[in-house]
């Protein structure tokens, strides 16, 4: 599928992340700033105008981030925006991607569940006002250029230290194809300067600082969009997880063919861990193509031994990332303690595994030592 690693979304990691709050699913919720009403089948935040003219990368980044190409930004989280829309029902979908090899490569824009997004803020004169997002973008002068009537949920990425893309460079609703990006426009929209197609409509856009009510709504058949992406995890002892849910790799066909019937040109990410079996990816993936899975992406994470130092050196470098860690744990989807317990508890194993290694050499070496020592060469023998 793509040639690029870090452009496929850990999407439905987020959850595992972001605690659930009580009751989602079955009545009002908040994740952080974010409101989830699932009997409205919309999710809200709060945002501000810090933009009204120009040519556009972004429609919403975070709170102070890429506010000189942005018409929105709000201190709302990436991460509960994704968690929030995963509550409503919906897959995440695919960013941005080439399919085939040069120079028969052809480029596939976003595609995933449609969203609406609409605005509402109050005018000068305290009037209620209501706008459609698109509204407030206008298109380029450049022959075929038009600005597209819905959103794509296309996701974010976890990234391999437990961090969301999305809130690392704050791209959260982008009208220029970037895959950190949790929600996108489908068609094709480059962020090079010469080639960028949106701009913002000025006369639509209320004075800066207007505080705006952003609401995201599902547009009808979104929960069966044909594009959707799941993820499977691999684990060092061969152990898998597929968004999130433990499953026993013989199930992994039945699961298939599950999603596939809803999705029909569903993708399956592969994240395989740094000392999984190639045997183990390859016989994952051959079940789910049995399943009707066509379209895969891989990532193989670094080896644990990177994470764990082996030098005087190395220690103090990994304790200096830790520190910033517990310094600004707001950085983090992950809390770093728990982050630093699944760390403590690799050295325990490894420890273990070492400890039982060295046992297993220490016999193997007394029963050859004595088979060598009590052995007598035949005569001539060696010669």
């Amino acid at each position: 599928m793509t040639r690029r690693m870090l452009t496929v979304a850990a999407a439905t990691m987020v959850l595992a992340l972001v605690p659930r709050p009580a009751g989602a699913g079955q009545q009002p919720a908040q994740l952080g700033l974010v409101r989830v009403d699932p009997i409205r089948r919309e999710v809200s935040f709060e945002a501000e105008v810090c933009l009204r003219e120009g040519i556009l990368e972004f429609f919403l980044c975070g709170w102070n981030t890429k506010t000189h190409e942005s018409i929105l930004h709000s201190k709302a989280k990436a991460s509960h925006i994704h968690a929030a829309l995963l509550l409503l029902g919906l897959h995440p979908g695919k960013p941005a991607r080439w399919s085939g090899q040069d120079p028969d490569a052809r480029f596939l824009p976003p595609a995933g569940p449609g969203l609406r997004i609409t605005l509402n803020w109050k005018d000068k004169d305290g009037k209620a006002r209501s706008a459609d997002a698109m509204s407030w973008l206008r298109a380029g002068d450049r022959k075929g250029i038009h600005v597209p009537s819905r959103w794509v949920f296309v996701g974010s990425e976890v990234l391999p230290d437990n961090r969301y893309w999305a809130e690392v460079d704050g791209e959260v609703i982008s009208v220029t194809n970037f895959p950190s990006a949790v929600i996108d426009i489908p068609v094709q929209s480059s962020n090079v300067d010469a080639q960028r197609d949106l701009y913002a409509a000025t006369a639509a856009i209320p004075p800066k600082g207007t505080q705006v009510t952003v609401t995201v709504a599902p547009l009808a058949g979104a929960q069966n969009c044909p594009d959707a992406r799941s993820m499977l995890e691999i684990d060092a002892r061969g152990e898998m997880r597929i968004d999130g849910e433990p499953i026993e790799p013989d199930k992994l066909t039945a699961w298939a063919e599950k999603f596939i019937a809803k999705h029909d040109r569903g993708m399956v990410v592969i994240r395989a861990a740094g000392e999984a079996l190639v045997h183990d990816v390859e016989a994952a993936r051959g079940q789910l193509r049995l399943g009707g899975v066509r379209e895969f992406d891989y990532q193989r994470l670094a080896l644990p031994d990177g994470a764990l130092p082996r030098t005087g050196e190395q220690v103090r470098r990994a304790m200096e990332t830790w520190r910033r860690k517990f310094d600004r744990p707001q950085d983090y989807i992950e809390e770093p303690a728990v982050e630093a317990q699944r760390q403590l508890d690799r050295i325990d194993l490894r420890l273990k595994e070492t400890a039982r290694n060295v046992e297993l050499l220490k016999a193997y070496a007394e029963q050859l030592r004595k088979l060598r020592d009590g052995h007598k060469p035949a005569p001539g023998a060696g010669k």
